[in-house]
């Protein structure tokens, strides 16, 4: 399949249910989804699904656009130009303490990817004190004041990040964020030394690249939503056991600066940290008392009302639809 079948768009221009039948349907619309980044391997069960045809035989037409630093994921969600996107199990939170219908129904990891790189002078976390740490706004805003408050940091050590390692090579005493199975495959592959600081171990345990949907696309649309969700981890699953190579094809077709080694670089970090265990510790599916600490984190943080019905935030009926592929 070529990466036109995935029909990209510009971004500036415009249970019964979850048994999941074997015999498709036609679909009467596209599942349009949107990725939080420009596709790399954080993607490729996704792609792999498109690929190979998984979202065909469930009867539906996706269409898969990809994000970038520029592109507001939850907003175009509500606006209604997408049916799920990556977002954050916090994101969904705040919507409903804003009256906002988003709505958390899987999560592509188990773990959240994110965390600090440091120089390997820094053997601590606490270390970091003095040191100028590059983050995003997201981080800044969500990760850091915990932080920063807990480990003796000051706002004036932060600055924007670029989503680009070249500082972190050029100055020895700087420290950014990144993504386990990302930033560090570019140090590796010039031998440059670091320390990986994961976000979940000083923070709070939180899912990796969660998807988000909205309620009236859950309520009117339940049994594509859970199509998507068995297609999608079906994708996941063969990318990760099998060979990963037509995921990978449409992957490098939709970002052409993204390299096969770079790709088996990050698949082999997703299989360690991805397994495919029991309901509750594979791929796709979410607990409620997991989402409850990411809750109580961020009542602690202040970013969150503790009278918030935060539980509004997410659908957990569709692990079926997900533990399917695992059993």
């Amino acid at each position: 399949m070529s990466a036109a079948t995935i029909r990209r768009r510009t971004f500036l221009g415009a249970a019964a249910t979850l048994a999941m039948p074997r015999i498709a349907r036609g679909a009467t619309e596209p599942f349009r989804f949107l990725t939080n980044w420009f596709a790399q391997a954080e993607h490729a069960g996704f792609y792999q699904a498109q690929a190979k045809g998984y979202y065909r035989a469930e009867g539906l037409d996706v269409v898969i656009d990809h994000g970038g630093p520029q592109i507001n994921n939850i907003q175009l969600l509500l606006a209604g130009r997408y049916d799920a996107i990556i977002g954050g199990t916090g994101e969904a939170m705040l919507c409903v303490q804003r009256n906002m219908p988003a709505v958390t129904v899987a999560t592509t990891f188990q773990t959240s990817l994110g965390g600090i790189l440091t120089h390997p002078d820094i053997t601590r976390f606490s270390d970091l004190k003095g040191h100028t740490i590059l983050l995003s706004t997201e981080v800044r805003s969500t990760l850091w004041p915990w932080l920063r408050d807990h480990y003796g940091f000051d706002d004036s050590q932060v600055r924007p990040y670029g989503y680009n390692v070249q500082p972190f090579i050029i100055d020895p005493s700087l420290a950014i964020q990144g993504f386990a199975t990302s930033e560090p495959y570019v140090l590796q592959s010039r031998k440059i030394p670091y320390n990986y600081f994961p976000f979940s171990d000083y923070t709070v345990a939180d899912y990796g690249n969660p998807l988000l949907s909205r309620r009236d696309v859950v309520t009117k649309r339940r049994d594509d939503v859970a199509r998507f969700l068995h297609a999608s981890m079906k994708g996941w699953a063969d990318w990760m056991e099998n060979d990963p190579g037509p995921g990978n094809a449409l992957i490098r077709a939709e970002n052409p600066i993204m390299t096969d080694d770079q790709i088996a670089w990050s698949r082999g970090q997703f299989r360690k940290i991805s397994g495919f265990g029991p309901a509750g510790s594979h791929i796709g599916t979410i607990l409620p008392d997991r989402c409850r600490a990411v809750r109580d984190f961020m009542v602690a943080t202040h970013q969150l009302s503790g009278d918030v019905h935060w539980e509004e935030a997410f659908d957990f009926s569709f692990a079926p639809a997900m533990d399917s592929v695992f059993t």
